[in-house]
């Protein structure tokens, strides 16, 4: 039933974007609201190791990357902002279990290690936390 049910809705979905002559390329970008842009460059740069791509000139803007077929991860300087305490995206990366100990060496706050599998991997994860208190899931799998 439930397979039923997804297949029709993604049939009209893609029904619908046929009539309108529209077709989805990839995602662009994950948003990101920080208070201190500076504060949360060091903490992205040097913590998690992500590549700067730029600075808009707008001062208010720094945008990430991680490779040419990647989404950016956008930082937006943003006043009285509040935190989400739960990630709204993941990265993937090796050794999650040594990459925990290393941020709790360094002072920086994480959650617990969680493992997990689903039906086709097994996985590692844990959450770490920017300087704003953004969660963001830090996680490694392999297939089943």
């Amino acid at each position: 039933m439930e397979e039923e049910y997804k297949s029709l809705k993604v049939n009209k979905i893609q029904t619908k974007m046929e009539e309108l002559n529209m077709a989805l390329n990839f995602m662009g970008a994950v948003f990101v609201r920080v208070t201190d842009l500076e504060q949360s460059l060091r903490f992205y740069s040097d913590i998690l190791g992500l590549q700067l791509r730029n600075i808009e000139e707008c001062g208010r803007i720094a945008n990430y990357i991680i490779n040419e077929s990647s989404p950016l991860i956008t930082l937006i300087k943003t006043e009285g902002y509040q935190a989400q305490d739960y990630p709204t995206f993941n990265l993937n990366y090796n050794n999650v279990l040594e990459l925990h100990e290393k941020l709790i060496a360094q002072g920086v706050k994480v959650g617990p290690v969680k493992n997990w599998s689903s039906d086709r991997n097994v996985h590692i994860d844990f959450d770490v936390y920017d300087p704003d208190g953004n969660a963001i899931n830090l996680i490694e799998w392999s297939a089943r």
